[in-house]
């Protein structure tokens, strides 16, 4: 039987336009970048499907690490920016950051998590109905499953972060496309070919409640985009109307020119 471990996961948000920034402060912290090998790790390469696989661990594809991580600090940190998630460690702990700012500090070190909330780009998580103090705890048998969770927990904080993120009207078209985006990488993706590991991510996705709330916010989404249109119509009906006006009254005064003489 296989030996299970509890998982503390700390969810936290940052300014993704300066996610260089927190990889930086992480790497100067004494984290280092999870490399994943495809020999050393042939199983867990196995398990993720090619889509999960490139959204999450692009250090499978990096040729040779040992050149990588002599690279120092900033320069590490400019070639993590330019993935979707990167992965550090040290020790028991681990940090999963996302480039859309959504970060998880996965591990049991108090102290740990403390010294990552003390980053001064990080923003108030609460504001997108997430509370602040929330700490996840999962009982897990492999590492295989502890990163289907970490999918499905983003896939979560994702959503609440664009439900959020509507209320500016003045930012649609850049909250819709981030949407599609979010929708086309990774929440329509399978996770594994394995029935097992498909089964609990479903599990965990219904005990976060996704479908419902990826359904509110494509709804919210339609609303929003129709009364955007119906805004745009009814701006244009009346610019019509006051050109309209405008002509009658050039046209009355011009007649009246006319008559005079």
């Amino acid at each position: 039987m296989e030996e299970k471990r509890i998982y503390k996961i700390v969810p936290m948000i940052a300014n993704e336009k300066e996610m260089y920034k927190f990889y930086e402060f992480v790497l100067k912290k004494g984290y280092e970048i999870k490399v994943f090998n495809k020999k050393k790790d042939s199983q867990f390469y196995k398990y993720f499907l090619p889509s999960i696989r490139d959204y999450m661990f692009w250090t499978f594809n990096l040729g040779d690490d040992k050149k990588f991580k002599t690279m120092d600090k900033e320069m590490q940190s400019a070639v993590c920016n330019n993935y979707s998630c990167t992965i550090f460690e040290k020790e028991e702990m681990q940090i999963v950051a996302f480039s859309t700012g959504i970060i998880f500090v996965v591990g049991n070190d108090t102290k740990e998590v403390e010294k990552i909330k003390k980053y001064e780009g990080l923003s108030d998580i609460s504001k997108i109905n997430i509370d602040s103090e929330k700490v996840y705890k999962v009982e897990l048998t492999s590492e295989e499953n502890l990163y289907i969770y970490l999918i499905c927990l983003y896939k979560y904080v994702m959503l609440s972060k664009l439900d959020k993120a509507m209320e500016d009207k003045d930012s649609f078209d850049k909250n819709r496309n981030e949407f599609v985006k979010f929708v086309q990488e990774i929440y329509s993706k399978k996770i594994t070919e394995n029935i097992a590991g498909n089964k609990i991510a479903n599990d965990w996705e219904q005990k976060l409640g996704l479908d419902k709330l990826y359904i509110s916010v494509e709804n919210r989404f339609d609303l929003l985009y129709r009364n955007i249109k119906l805004d745009s119509h009814n701006t244009m009906f009346r610019i019509i109307i006051i050109l309209l006006v405008v002509l009658i009254i050039i046209g009355t005064i011009n007649l009246g020119n006319y008559l005079a003489y």
